[in-house]
């Protein structure tokens, strides 16, 4: 039977896993069936692998989506809750030069997927990634120590920008985009493992028909249509790096004053004298 043909008779099953993830996973299980057949310390041992294994299965975790066509949709970028809506300035790490936005914020748990997807059709016109503190275990979606990646999306109907956001302990945040690059919402954009916080922010006028405590689907939920605003935007401009000077260049040659001075004065008409 066939990839599709399987995926035809079960329509539901749509889960799939990171292969990196595989590997970690298979190793933490082979560790765990060999030192547990050692001793009594082989089995507290055994029963950390167990442990891992669970672990790296969930963070490895990802699901197949299918976004909506139409353009001019904003969908959510990860699965989640929708836990606040707001209206706020928007990050300067955004570089979204506009005084307030509607900030929609998603809390994702550590057993959520961990695909990260592009919310709205377009250019990536600024990514900016913040490292954060590694050990950082935040119950705070604004903890400064938290990695963090601003990403400002540009399509042809509109501008979003949004904050993916999340805690240390093991690379967690790994997103796959350089300023300048095309992409299509719903697209897979890189992984948030074990969970995290995702803040969308979207223009003013945009209407939000979500709640919260509502439930969203990475690259399937839709936000909100910004089809029709009237958006005033100003593509970020990156300000030119000051010239650095050559360590090989040669120094210019210092004149001293007295001789300034010397070639500076007319020259004597030695011919006339007596």
């Amino acid at each position: 039977m066939s990839k599709k043909d399987f995926r035809a008779g079960l329509p539901w099953y749509r889960a799939k896993f990171d292969l990196e993830g595989l590997g970690f996973g298979g190793l933490a299980l082979a560790l765990a069936i060999i030192v547990g057949s050692i001793s009594y310390i082989g089995g507290v041992l055994s029963i950390l692998c167990w442990i891992s294994l669970v672990i790296i299965l969930f963070a490895s975790r990802d699901s197949e989506r299918t976004p909506p066509t139409e353009k001019g949709l904003v969908v959510s970028p990860c699965d989640g809750v929708v836990t606040d809506i707001s209206t706020v300035p928007p990050p300067r790490e955004v570089r979204w030069d506009m005084p307030e936005v509607k900030r929609v914020r998603i809390s994702s748990s550590p057993f959520s997927v961990n695909g990260m997807r592009a919310p709205l059709s377009g250019n990536i016109e600024s990514f900016l990634e913040e490292e954060g503190a590694p050990s950082t275990l935040s119950m705070n979606a604004d903890d400064t120590d938290l990695r963090e990646a601003f990403i400002l999306f540009a399509g042809e109907e509109g501008v979003c920008g949004v904050r993916i956001a999340t805690g240390g302990l093991g690379p967690r945040l790994d997103i796959d985009l350089e300023a300048g690059d095309n992409v299509r919402a719903g697209r897979k954009i890189g992984v948030r493992r074990l969970g995290g916080w995702c803040d969308v922010y979207l223009p003013l006028a945009a209407t939000v028909h979500l709640q919260p405590g509502m439930t969203v689907v990475g690259g399937e939920t839709i936000l909100t249509d910004i089809s029709g605003l009237d958006i005033e935007h100003k593509p970020f401009v990156r300000e030119p790096e000051a010239p650095t000077e050559d360590p090989k260049a040669e120094p210019e040659p210092v004149i001293a004053a007295s001789e300034s001075e010397d070639s500076s004065a007319e020259p004597t008409d030695r011919s006339t004298q007596t």
